[in-house]
């Protein structure tokens, strides 16, 4: 039975274990992560999920060489070990693209027996509500059917302590302390308690709480501490870091400004940005794949001071950050957890629970990607189909979390492998999915409830589904081959663009413009290339609230054409002439185009200018689809389009082509080389899906 132990304490004699070294020259081997580091714990190096410790695992440094590993799962101490901390060694902590989970460093000196299933219990019978940190100390919250308990683990002389503060509860509860011979000692018990046979304590019903101490492997003799005491916010421990920005140069409407990272700092943090938000007051808040989450003031238009300071630590693998009534957010493998600074002094010292119903796997592909919020204050994430059973729940697809954390529901099935998701100012959902398995080429998504977007191992039906819903616009690999998120322009200062939507792309350091439109509720559109150049692999953005551009950050790991480990930058509006395809329209003779400023009627006229191609793809279990002929499926290619005239609005914004034969088509390209009516060159290159025509 799942509920059976409460904090089981089970003691084992167990043969010394050696750990691999850890390997030599990643930049998170020498990171300092804090007083903890929330991870997949194996016992041994393992390809699969055995031998596992726990799923969502708190490891917490009670003595420089000795750990303790929470598991906020299952609401357990899941074992405790001597000889050092985590190997991660085979990890994304300290390599571009790892491959197993953590692993303990030294010699197993307890744990309790994994239940089996996924997931955490019922809230019923136990809930995790999150960890206090004071100094180095970390104190867990959670309540045991109705029974609120703070737990401080430590370590003495040898011997690791457990001190609770319990209470006050309406029924009796039973602990496990001990399995088999194990010294297991008591420090200032409750009264009416009694030791049971097979080593459990029973506590009564609590009138009020209780002060008491667990020691396993021998005795305690330091005085208890109240956990109580060390929840109300501790000093200091990460002094703030400058650095100066830099000014991008150029001659567009758009320049690319960069805004340096903490990046040496004192603690070795390496710093590969994952995603990233805005306080009320202008700050931004912006969390790291190695589990750090910083702070950084003095965004200005010079950019000349920026101060970054670590607001917290220790979380795992996080790929989505979203502020909320100048709350962070963070999405984590394990959990959303939000952040409290409780003494105000720029770092966390409460990481709450806020909501933990996520199915963890050992696989290092099971990502959560991004954190976004709807007009109601509700929560979405997408979830990697990729490498995970479809038998575990909440995966390969986009999950809606109610405003206060305590519901969720599927909205769509059918992602491999998801970064990026988006919500609109109406509640517009898209997500991005990468080539692969299923994917014929990346794809962004308009998002339907009950939609299936094509991997079929995710599909949450029985049977295999024979179709798929067709995305907003597939992206050739060349393009795009590994999606990033989504951005809808907010802003009112950043050029032409209000109300649209962007897409980064993580894999060739890009960003487009997506031209879109629905017909009769089906969305269609293409992409459009900003020609800008980006550090690192972009795939997460935000509008700046005081100055309203574009803010992006992204980082270099599997897959991406970007130099750099990490990068946050600002697309800044010039002012000057945007020449970009504004809008994309679909007709039943061809397609209309849409520009911002007034084009040469001369050059935009001449059907020598443009040019097109059309092509599909193959949606199968292989992995992606080469490009096939539309006139002959039967062959591969791209077939050529006759564009019989091209028209031209009398505004000189909008292109009317011609298309003979016009048809649904899952690519169209169409390029051409236009000037603008005050001569500038406008190259035109739109990669598009035409879904339906109207």
């Amino acid at each position: 039975m799942r509920l059976a132990a409460w904090f089981t304490l089970v003691a084992l004699a167990l043969p010394e274990q050696e750990p691999d070294e850890v390997k030599a020259g990643g930049k998170g081997v020498k990171m300092d992560y804090g007083p903890f580091l929330t991870s997949t714990v194996s016992r041994v190096k393992y390809k699969a999920d055995t031998d596992l410790l726990a799923y969502k695992c708190l490891s917490i440094r009670v003595a420089p060489d000795a750990t303790a590993c929470f598991d906020t799962d299952l609401v357990r101490m899941a074992g405790g070990w001597t000889g050092g901390f985590l190997d991660y060694s085979n990890t994304h902590l300290v390599s571009y693209k790892g491959s197993l989970p953590t692993t303990i460093q030294g010699t197993l000196k307890f744990s309790t027996e994994r239940p089996d299933g996924l997931g955490p219990l019922p809230k019923e019978i136990a809930r995790w509500n999150g960890l206090y940190l004071h100094g180095d100390k970390v104190v867990l919250s959670y309540t045991v059917e109705g029974c609120p308990v703070l737990e401080l683990p430590g370590f003495e002389q040898g011997v690791f302590t457990r001190t609770f503060r319990a209470g006050p509860s309406r029924k009796p509860l039973t602990m496990q302390l001990r399995a088999g011979d194990a010294a297991v000692s008591l420090v200032d018990p409750p009264a009416g308690h009694a030791l049971l046979s097979g080593g459990r304590l029973l506590l009564p019903p609590l009138e009020k709480s209780v002060v008491f101490r667990v020691a396993i492997g021998g005795e305690s003799r330091t005085a208890l501490t109240d956990p109580a005491e060390l929840v109300k916010g501790g000093p200091p421990r990460w002094s703030p870091v400058e650095t100066k920005g830099v000014l991008g140069v150029g001659v567009g409407p758009y320049g690319v400004d960069t805004l340096t990272l903490p990046d040496p700092n004192p603690w070795n943090s390496w710093i590969r940005p994952t995603a990233m938000d805005f306080f009320s007051d202008g700050r931004a808040a912006l969390c790291t794949w190695n589990g750090d989450v910083w702070t950084v003031s003095g965004i200005d238009d010079t950019l000349a001071r920026l101060t970054w300071r670590r607001l917290a630590t220790g979380l795992y693998e996080p790929l989505g950050l979203r502020i909320v009534d100048d709350k962070v957010h963070v999405l984590g493998r394990d959990q959303i957890t939000r952040l409290h600074d409780l003494n105000g002094d720029g770092e966390a010292d409460f990481y709450e629970n806020f909501h933990n119903a996520l199915i963890n796997m050992a696989s290092y592909h099971d990502f959560p990607f991004e954190l976004h919020t709807d007009p109601e204050g509700n929560f979405y994430y997408a979830r990697c189909g990729h490498r995970v059973e479809s038998t575990v729940p909440l995966h390969g697809c986009v999950v809606k979390v109610s405003k206060d954390g305590s519901r969720h529901e599927v909205i769509a099935t059918g992602l491999r492998a998801p970064n990026g998701l988006s919500v609109g100012p109406k509640g517009e959902i898209t997500c991005s999915d990468n080539q692969g398995n299923w994917c014929p080429a990346s794809r962004v998504n308009w998002v339907r409830k009950g939609g299936f977007y094509g991997y079929v191992p995710h599909s949450g039906t029985k049977e295999a589904p024979k179709d798929h819903d067709p995305p907003l616009c597939w992206i050739p690999q060349a393009l795009d081959n590994s999606s990033g998120g989504q951005i809808w322009v907010t802003s009112d200062l950043w050029g032409p663009f209000k109300g649209k939507l962007l897409h980064t792309s993580y894999g060739t350091a890009s960003l487009f413009h997506v031209p879109y439109e629905l017909v009769d509720g089906q969305a269609q559109g293409g992409v459009v290339k900003f020609p800008l150049a980006f550090a690192s692999g972009i795939m997460r953005g935000r509008f700046h609230p005081k100055d309203g551009q574009l803010y992006v950050c992204g980082m270099r790991g599997w897959q991406t054409t970007g130099v750099r480990d990490g990068c946050l930058q600002r697309v800044r509006y010039t002012g000057k002439p945007v020449h970009m395809v504004l809008a994309m329209r679909a007709t039943r003779t061809g397609v209309d185009l849409e520009f911002p400023n007034p084009l040469d009627r001369e050059t935009a006229t001449n059907l020598d200018a443009w040019g097109a191609l059309w092509w599909n793809y193959t949606w199968s279990e292989k992995y992606g689809s080469p490009d096939i002929s539309v006139e002959n499926p039967k062959k591969q290619g791209r077939d050529p389009v006759e564009i019989k005239s091209v028209k031209l609005s009398d505004d000189g914004r909008t292109v009317s082509l011609e298309i003979p034969g016009m048809r649904p088509v899952m690519q169209l390209l169409l390029k051409a080389r236009l000037k603008s009516a005050d001569g500038t060159p406008v190259p035109v290159e739109l990669y598009s899906t035409v879904n339906r025509l109207p």
